[in-house]
């Protein structure tokens, strides 16, 4: 019998946090769950569980040498939002601050989607690249049967 290993989605990542990620050349965000009014001590709040997987210059993308962060807990309101949509798949996107609507409140942050070919391209053959790598490690495992 083959194995069919499955990753379990925990939170291993911490959270994730928009300004240390601001002006990323792209981040891939693989969501595995949304939980809507999740408990937390400040109260509830949209909480989406992912691996994001941050590429800060183009030559990190060029290279394939991203920052990545299996389990990642993204609870930003807006943000955690927009990802309710994406479960058990996966977007490319930038970050960006939009003004707030009232004086003396804080920007929002928000998602970016990414456009151009070129980047879409290089991440989607990163991913590639590295699901092959994952296959080919399981294949070269030991079969005890």
């Amino acid at each position: 019998m083959a194995l069919n290993l499955v990753d379990i989605p925990v939170q291993g990542g911490g959270w994730f946090k928009p300004a240390d990620n601001k002006g990323a050349h792209a981040i891939l965000i693989e969501v595995h769950s949304y939980e809507a009014n999740r408990p937390t001590p400040n109260g509830p709040k949209n909480s989406a569980l992912c691996d994001v997987t941050v590429f800060r210059t183009a030559e990190d993308l060029l290279n394939g040498t991203p920052q990545v962060a299996k389990g990642q807990r993204i609870e930003q309101t807006v943000l955690a939002r927009d990802l309710e949509t994406v479960v058990s798949g996966a977007t490319i996107v930038t970050l960006d601050q939009i003004p707030p609507r009232k004086p003396g409140a804080h920007p929002a942050w928000v998602w970016r989607q990414i456009t151009d070919p070129s980047i879409r391209q290089g991440i989607v053959a990163y991913a590639s690249r590295r699901d092959a790598a994952a296959e080919a490690a399981l294949a070269a495992a030991p079969d005890f049967d």
